[in-house]
């Protein structure tokens, strides 16, 4: 856990040891899943995350937080810390 949160602090993300509540509701709605939701939660732990609700994934995030991502940002997150991570880059949950 140590090396996890070093390493997310690294990536200079706002309460980087948490997943902020509003990004583990996305990935429940767009992904159906019900599951254990961590920084380290990805593609791989989740079934249903697939290319088209990949994209279902992303319109979400650009609804719910009034961006627009680029397509590199998109191919970025394949985990729940790069959701906060291209978040944070987009001003979210800056103070």
């Amino acid at each position: 856990m140590a090396k996890t949160t070093a390493a997310v602090h690294n990536l200079g993300l706002v309460e980087s040891s948490k997943v902020r509540p509003e990004v583990a509701e996305i990935l429940a709605d767009v992904f159906q899943f019900d599951g254990t939701i961590n920084l380290e939660t990805s593609q791989q732990d989740i079934e249903k995350w697939d290319s088209l609700r990949h994209i279902a994934l992303v319109a979400a995030l650009e609804s719910r937080f009034g961006i627009s991502l680029s397509m590199d940002e998109m191919m970025e997150i394949i985990s729940v810390c790069d959701i906060q991570r291209v978040l944070e880059r987009h001003g979210v949950w800056r103070q």
